[in-house]
C-alpha cells in the first residue's frame, strides 16, 4: 500500500526546500539531497543532456552540467510565469512549463525514495506574495494530478508563525524574535501575544533592514557585520521581552557572530536553521492539532483580512450570513454563496471587524432586475480582495431555471475596510 505524505516546500528564487511530516518521530523532517546530505537546498536548475535524453533537477543538474554535453536552464522563477518558448532537444518549452516541470521534479526526487509514494497535501511557502507566481503555483496540482484543494500557497510570515507555534509553549511564554537575513538582506519580525482576552491576539510587527544590512553591504568584513548586527540586536531587544530568537537566511550560514551572539543569548534562547519556512510550511499540510493554536487566537498581520464579510438575512433575526471569514491572508481568503431574494431588490452587506465585533453595514439595490414572483431570483454572491484592506463584493443574477433566466447582470461594490 502506498503512502501518502504531507509535504511543506519552501520555494525561493534560488534554491527549494522539502520537509515531510515523519508519523512516527510526530514531526516535519526536511529531506536532504540525495547526493549532497550536508544540505537541505536543492537549485532551481534544470539541465537537458543532449546525449541521453534525461532531465536532471537540483544538485544532479549542477553535477550532469559539468559531466555531459546539455542544455541548463536557471532563473526559471524568475521566468515563471512567462509564455516565451525556449527550444531543448528539439522540443519547444514555455518557461511556465520548464518551471513546473522543476518543480514536479524537486517533488519526485523526495517521493522516489519511497516506492508509490503519493503527495496527501502540499503547502508551498515564498517568501512574499507575488500576483503571476501566485496564479501559476495555484495550477500546480494538476502536474501532479491531485485535487485543487491538495495544494496551497502561503508566505514565510506565515510559515514562520506556523514553526514559532508548534514549538514548545515555554519558547513564546513572552515575545518571539525572527531574523531572516536572505541573499536580499536582513528582515526582523517580533511576535507578540496579548494575553487575557478572547480571543487572544497574535501581532506581528516587522522591520526591514535589508538597505542598510544585506550580503554585500559589508564587502566580506565579518567584523564590521558583527558589530553592525550587534547594534541592531541590542536596539530591538530593549523594546520589549524576548522569550527565544530564532534566526534563519544564507546570511547566517557562517560564523560570523561573536559580539552578536553574546548580545542574543542574555537571558534568552537562540536557534538557527535554514529549514524553518519548510517545516512550517509542512506543519500548516498536516492541520489538525497543529492548526489549535490559531482557533484560540486571532492572527493580525500585514497580509491578514481582519474582517469576516457577508449579507444580513434581513428579516427581523438579522442574522449575519458569512461569504468570506478573516483571520487569513487577503490572498487566500475566498467565498462565495448563493441566496434568493424575497420580495426585495436590496441586499445589506456587512463588514465584521472580527478584533472588536463591530459591524458597518451598506446597501446594494440590484437596478435592472425584471419583476419576478417572490423567491425566484437568485444571486451568487463572492468577495475578492486586492490587498487586506481593499476589494470588493461582486453580485451576479444567476436567474432561476429556465422559467426565469439570467438578465447577466453583474455589480460590483468596491469597499475599503
Amino acid at each position: 500500500m502506498s503512502e501518502a505524505y504531507y509535504i511543506g516546500m519552501d520555494l525561493c528564487p534560488d534554491t527549494t526546500q522539502i520537509s515531510f511530516y515523519n508519523d512516527i518521530k510526530r514531526e516535519p523532517e526536511t529531506v536532504n539531497q540525495l547526493n549532497n546530505k550536508e544540505t537541505y537546498m536543492m537549485p532551481n536548475i534544470l539541465f537537458y543532456s543532449n546525449k541521453t535524453g534525461d532531465w536532471y533537477v537540483g544538485s544532479e543538474a549542477s553535477e550532469a552540467r559539468f559531466k555531459e554535453d546539455g542544455v541548463i536552464l536557471d532563473e526559471l522563477y524568475k521566468n515563471a510565469s512567462s509564455e516565451n518558448s525556449v527550444e531543448v532537444g528539439g522540443v519547444s518549452y514555455t518557461y511556465k512549463k520548464l518551471f513546473l516541470m522543476m518543480l514536479k521534479m524537486h517533488i519526485n526526487s523526495f517521493l522516489y525514495r519511497y516506492e508509490g509514494a503519493t503527495v496527501k497535501k502540499l503547502v508551498i511557502t515564498i517568501p512574499e506574495y507575488n500576483k503571476q507566481l501566485f496564479r501559476v503555483l495555484k495550477g500546480f496540482y494538476r502536474e501532479l494530478a491531485i485535487p485543487e484543494t491538495s495544494v496551497e500557497i502561503t508566505s514565510h510570515l506565515d510559515s514562520g508563525l506556523y514553526y514559532v507555534f508548534n514549538q514548545n509553549p515555554e519558547l513564546f511564554v513572552n515575545s518571539v524574535a525572527l531574523f531572516d537575513y536572505s541573499a536580499e538582506g536582513l528582515i526582523y519580525s517580533r511576535i507578540d501575544v496579548t494575553r487575557g482576552k478572547t480571543p487572544e491576539v497574535i501581532t506581528v510587527t516587522q522591520e526591514d533592514y535589508s538597505r542598510q544590512f544585506n550580503l554585500t553591504a559589508f564587502k566580506g568584513d565579518n567584523i564590521q557585520m558583527d558589530e553592525a548586527f550587534a547594534k541592531i540586536v541590542a536596539h530591538e531587544m530593549k523594546q520589549t521581552f524576548i522569550s527565544s530568537v530564532f534566526l534563519t537566511g544564507l546570511g547566517f550560514s557562517e560564523k560570523w557572530m561573536n559580539h552578536s551572539r553574546n548580545i542574543l543569548c542574555q537571558g534568552r534562547r537562540v536557534f538557527a536553521g535554514q529549514n524553518i519556512y519548510t517545516k512550517g510550511a509542512c506543519y500548516k499540510a498536516v492541520g489538525g492539532e497543529y492548526s489549535e493554536f490559531y482557533k484560540k487566537h486571532f492572527v493580525e498581520t500585514s497580509e491578514n483580512v481582519l474582517y469576516d464579510i457577508g449579507i444580513s438575512s434581513g428579516d427581523e433575526e438579522d442574522t449575519f450570513i458569512g461569504v468570506t471569514k478573516g483571520g487569513n491572508q487577503w490572498y487566500n481568503t475566498v467565498g462565495k454563496i448563493n441566496v434568493i431574494l424575497d420580495d426585495t431588490d436590496r441586499l445589506t452587506l456587512v463588514y465584521k471587524n472580527l478584533k472588536n465585533d463591530e459591524k458597518t453595514r451598506e446597501t446594494v439595490k440590484l437596478f435592472g432586475i425584471p419583476k419576478r414572483p417572490n423567491k425566484t431570483s437568485k444571486f451568487s454572491i463572492e468577495v475578492e480582495f486586492d490587498d487586506p484592506r481593499r476589494g470588493a463584493v461582486v453580485i451576479r443574477d444567476v436567474g432561476f431555471g429556465k422559467l426565469f433566466p439570467t438578465t447577466n447582470k453583474i455589480y460590483r461594490k468596491e469597499f475599503e475596510l
